[in-house]
């Protein structure tokens, strides 16, 4: 889905949601005046967080999905986790607030008003609209893959639990409970604390790039190790931005392949991934050979064996009077876990065995290299000649 459309949504969803949160914070405000009721003030309260964390919800959404840039080269999905800490933030500083103005309203000595019967009717309507939007913002949600639209859903379901609580609470004043109504908002607040604190959290492991859940991670592995070419994982790393997953994985291929053909299975692996998995937004694929089934004693790691143009100059120095320099059009290197396989191509012409055996024999006193192979063009023809 586009970047644009996608913003679009995401803004069309929010603006519907804080119009809503606005006309319950003018009603649950006044009517709680009108009706006492101190629960149906502090939801109202709520409902007024909601409208302001919308506001943030909004900018972040439309700089989330703004395209990379220089300075931003993998997007911007973290200025979405950061409005989500914000979010979060505010829940939590909402809700201290409202829960310290319940334990002085219990603590007073003042005889505590009955609700009036009014405010029942104004919960009940915060409920229905409240799960509402939560039903709808939550579909848009789960189509973006959006974490920030995630919370925003749930700070509305949580305004919608809390309107429950007010219910409860003024329909036990007007029993005689009289702290009920107080009782009520107090458990609003903590509500409203328990998910401002879980956003923060979720938000907090994404910025410090914990990776995704494990059942996730084995689904990608799987769809990896399918695709032709790819011999097998020797890392992965996952992170999330914004709600989107990043890899780094780094793939074993076949060490006698090209590097054309080593670029051309990464490129397949990245296009499977971001083709399969809505949620993966950026893959960086690292190619290595794959290491021989053998001995661990024997192999070698690459960081073991000199660097090309040592390597190059050695095997030139090698052959100093064995070959015309004129003759050779290349030279190749395999770098095997026991030793690096040498291809040796030579422009027109054969090479009779004899000097190839030499040319052999000249290497081994270099003790990385495992193996020759020589091959001379002859009428458009490529022979070759492995000498070990």
């Amino acid at each position: 889905m586009p970047d644009s459309s996608a913003k679009q949504q995401a803004t069309q969803v929010t603006l519907i949601g804080m119009a809503l949160d606005l006309l319950l914070v003018v009603v649950k405000i006044v009517g709680g005046f009108y009706t006492q009721s101190f629960a149906l003030i502090t939801d109202g309260i709520h409902s007024l967080t909601d409208a302001i964390t919308d506001i943030f919800v909004i900018i972040a959404a439309r700089i989330a999905h703004s395209d990379p840039d220089e300075n931003h080269p993998y997007g911007h999905g973290r200025f979405e986790t950061l409005g989500t800490i914000t979010v979060g933030v505010a829940l939590v500083a909402t809700a201290a607030v409202v829960f310290y103005d319940a334990y002085q309203r219990l603590q007073s000595s003042e005889e505590l008003p009955v609700p009036a019967a009014g405010g029942l009717l104004i919960a009940l309507i915060s409920i229905a609209s409240k799960e509402w939007i939560f039903q709808y913002t939550m579909r848009v949600a789960r189509r973006l893959n959006s974490n920030l639209l995630r919370a925003n859903a749930w700070h509305s379901r949580s305004d919608a639990i809390s309107s429950i609580a007010v219910l409860i609470g003024i329909l036990a004043a007007q029993q005689g409970y009289l702290w009920m109504d107080t009782v009520a908002g107090a458990f609003v607040a903590l509500i409203i604390a328990k998910v401002g604190w879980e956003l923060c959290i979720d938000s907090l492991k994404e910025l410090v790039d914990t990776s995704i859940p494990a059942k996730r991670r084995a689904q990608i592995e799987e769809t990896i190790l399918q695709i032709a070419g790819v011999n097998g994982i020797q890392s992965l790393r996952t992170r999330l931005s914004g709600g989107k997953i990043i890899l780094d994985l780094c793939i074993l291929v076949d060490p006698r392949i090209s590097v054309s053909e080593g670029h051309q299975i990464a490129e397949l692996v990245s296009r499977t991934l971001t083709g399969n998995f809505s949620d993966v937004s950026d893959v960086l694929v690292h190619v290595d050979p794959l290491p021989p089934e053998s001995d661990s004693s024997t192999s070698q790691a690459l960081d073991d064996f000199p660097a090309r143009p040592e390597i190059i100059a050695s095997i030139r120095a090698a052959w100093d009077g064995l070959i015309d320099v004129q003759a050779i059009e290349g030279i190749s290197l395999h770098f095997l876990g026991q030793g690096i396989e040498v291809e040796l191509t030579l422009h027109e012409g054969t090479l009779k065995a004899a000097d190839a055996e030499q040319l052999a024999r000249a290497l081994r006193r270099l003790s990385y290299i495992q193996k020759l192979r020589i091959y001379s063009k002859t009428h458009d023809f490529r022979v070759g000649l492995a000498v070990s």
